[in-house]
């Protein structure tokens, strides 16, 4: 009596998958890179085991995933049913060349997979780029009447680029990174103006905008333009100058935050 195939093992399921990746799959059967494995992502698979939701998950073990999908297989008789499954019910997930990390976790007979595409820094690693094309794309906003939310604003005028609103921005940034927390609320408590006035900016109007996870300038200002209060504080036209930056931490739960502050000297 010949004996029924063994389900695989979570390493031959690892091996299962990447042979999948390496020979292609589905209509286009372009190859793509190898995974690798990662233990947070098998924590995050064995959550998915106990019933979690995958954002849960994810968001549980504090794993810095901009992408992510999961995969339960059900019965897995054998290594070559599996990789039969994969290519043939799961091969855009499988063959997504954004991912490049997977996870997995075994119970009984089922098998369940966790890819992940980590946070990538920003294309661009000029910051003084950046922020002069974030510049451009802020004028090019205020030049034209706006709705934001319920609120509908007039063109206002271009703002100048500040070298100090810059080294706040860029200060808030870091800190935001550092902490994986957006918030207009300092790490030590402190307002967008009173940070503007540590700097030895004296002003009369001050506003900020922060946002988490976009990679490009051209992003961050089409997330705040489609956000009614930050949207409001782009279109002030009570402001007259602006400073914008960025920091990148990849293990952060969002990657990438910006931070924009607008003034107006006294």
């Amino acid at each position: 009596m010949v004996a029924p195939p063994s389900p695989p093992s979570t390493t031959g399921a690892f091996d299962t998958v990447n042979a999948a990746r390496s020979r292609g799959c589905g209509a286009a059967s372009r190859q793509v890179a190898p995974l690798r494995a990662d233990l947070r992502l098998d924590a995050v698979a064995a959550r998915l085991q106990g019933g979690e939701k995958l954002a849960d998950a994810v968001s549980a073990e504090r794993y810095p995933a901009a992408r992510s999908a999961s995969i339960r297989v059900m019965r897995a008789a054998s290594s070559d049913a599996l990789y039969e499954l994969l290519t043939k019910r799961f091969c855009s997930d499988v063959a997504d060349p954004e991912f490049h990390t997977i996870g997995l976790a075994r119970g009984g007979e089922d098998l369940w997979i966790v890819l992940a595409a980590p946070f990538a820094p920003p294309a661009a690693t000029d910051p003084a780029a950046v922020a002069r094309q974030a510049l451009a794309l802020v004028n090019q906003a205020r030049g034209q009447p706006r709705r934001c939310g319920s609120q509908s604003h007039g063109a206002a005028p271009p703002v100048a680029l500040s070298t100090t609103l810059t080294t706040v921005a860029a200060a808030h940034a870091r800190d935001m990174a550092r902490t994986g927390r957006m918030a207009h609320e300092g790490s030590d408590g402190s307002t967008a103006a009173e940070r503007v006035t540590r700097a030895g900016y004296l002003w009369r109007t001050v506003a900020e905008n922060v946002a988490a996870g976009d990679r490009t300038a051209d992003a961050v200002v089409q997330t705040w333009l489609a956000s009614p209060g930050h949207c409001a504080n782009l279109m002030n036209p009570d402001v007259r100058e602006m400073g914008i930056a960025y920091a990148f931490e990849a293990s952060s739960p969002k990657g990438t935050y910006w931070a924009q502050v607008f003034a107006t000297r006294r």
